[in-house]
């Protein structure tokens, strides 16, 4: 069968929107000029060209002081990061987010708030760490660029460019890059770490001590902390690796219809084009194979690693929310709290992240069965053909 061509549509401009209060999610696009005076008060302190954060100018002698007063706050009351990472990984447009929005402000989980960009070369690379290299080369592979993007303009994770037109939200995300790599290098000397766990440890505890207004720092009943990592589980090396350095670690992957997922993943690139995702998407075999090489993934992963792997479908995610998340917190050991059955940012609501415009919070179940509407008879009939019967093979040893 002739692989079925995609439809195409042009992204609407995105409109300037009003900012908020200061003590809620700003609803609307930053204006321009103020997003662009940010930046560049921002580029006047740090430089990240090389991956490395420091300073580009002198701040002044009152600015630094500040610096080191913050840093000495932090350091002197260090909330140690050191628990096992659960890891949610897949092809992109599954789930992963939302998944690990739901985890956000469970009490006991230190949630990364974005999608984890520790990997090196590429992100779905799980980085290689070297003990003997020192903490420089250490911070230099695992400092997350878009942390300093977050820091000047807010958080934000909408695709849909026409969704912005009745509102983007953008949440505060105070997240110095300068103090992070003050309390890496403060934890690197004092804990001389000699394993890349201990690495990671030192990075953990960095990165969520430097978000300053993380709501969900303190509390002495932490179990894990978890990330979204999209497409790693598709690289057997990646993964080798990632137990290697998490033994205690938890792999979970969202496999879904491949039929709603191809709809999602094409209306993304329409709608967020960029050269590696129109590599990806913009070709329906490619973007077929790629979901196919991610659902064997997951296969292999329940039969290499069984109980430290865990298999959900997003159907059952979005449809039944409640008791996929009560059988996950049983799996992870928590406590099942109310906040897993919301998407939040740092405990606050947040939109799905969605390809499609979003008129409300919460899990909605809308994409379940749009592909049946926007797909095309002889879409589904390649999808079905080759795709199909592998996602029933996953949902069938689904745990």
């Amino acid at each position: 069968m002739p692989i079925p061509s995609s439809r195409n549509g042009a992204a609407a401009t995105p409109s300037e929107g009003r900012a908020g209060s200061p003590h809620t999610p700003v609803r609307g696009r930053l204006p321009r000029a103020l997003a662009a005076v940010a930046r560049e008060r921002l580029s006047r302190v740090i430089t990240v060209g090389d991956g490395r954060p420091r300073l580009r100018r002198g701040p002044g002698a009152e600015r630094r002081r500040e610096h080191e007063r913050i840093v000495a706050q932090r350091t002197d009351h260090l909330v140690e990061i050191r628990q096992p990472l659960v890891l949610v990984s897949q092809i992109q447009r599954s789930g992963g987010t939302l998944l690990s929005q739901l985890l956000d402000g469970h009490p006991e989980i230190h949630a990364h708030p974005q999608e984890l960009r520790t990997g090196y070369p590429k992100k779905y690379d799980w980085p290689p760490l070297d003990p003997a290299t020192g903490p420089e080369e250490w911070f230099r592979l695992l400092y997350e660029r878009p942390t300093a993007r977050g820091f000047a303009e807010g958080y934000s994770k909408v695709v849909d460019l026409k969704v912005r037109e009745s509102g983007e939200e953008t949440f505060p995300f105070v997240f110095p890059p300068l103090v992070q790599r003050a309390i890496f290098e403060h934890c690197a000397a004092a804990w001389r770490p000699t394993t890349p766990r201990g690495i990671f440890d030192c990075y953990m505890t960095s990165y969520f001590n430097a978000w300053l207004d993380n709501h969900n720092l303190y509390g002495p009943s932490k179990r894990w902390v978890s990330a979204f990592a999209a497409r790693l589980n598709a690289h057997e090396d990646s993964v080798r690796t990632f137990f290697d350095t998490y033994p205690d670690g938890r792999l979970i992957s969202i496999v879904r219809d491949p039929r709603s997922w191809f709809l999602s993943a094409r209306r993304y690139l329409e709608v967020n084009p960029s050269p590696g995702r129109t590599h990806d998407y913009g070709d329906m075999a490619t973007a077929v194979g790629l979901w196919i090489d991610s659902s064997r993934a997951m296969l292999a992963a329940r039969e290499r690693y069984g109980d430290r792997f865990r298999l959900l479908t997003f159907e059952d995610l979005v449809s039944d929310t409640e008791t996929v998340m009560r059988s996950l917190a049983e799996y992870l050991d928590i406590s099942f709290h109310p906040s897993l059955l919301t998407p939040s940012f740092n405990g606050m609501p947040i939109k799905a992240d969605s390809s499609f415009r979003v008129t409300g919070h919460g899990v909605s179940r809308e994409p379940l069965s749009r592909f049946r509407e926007l797909l095309s008879p002889e879409e589904i009939s390649y999808i079905d053909e080759r795709a199909t019967p592998l996602y029933h093979e996953a949902t069938a040893v689904r745990t």
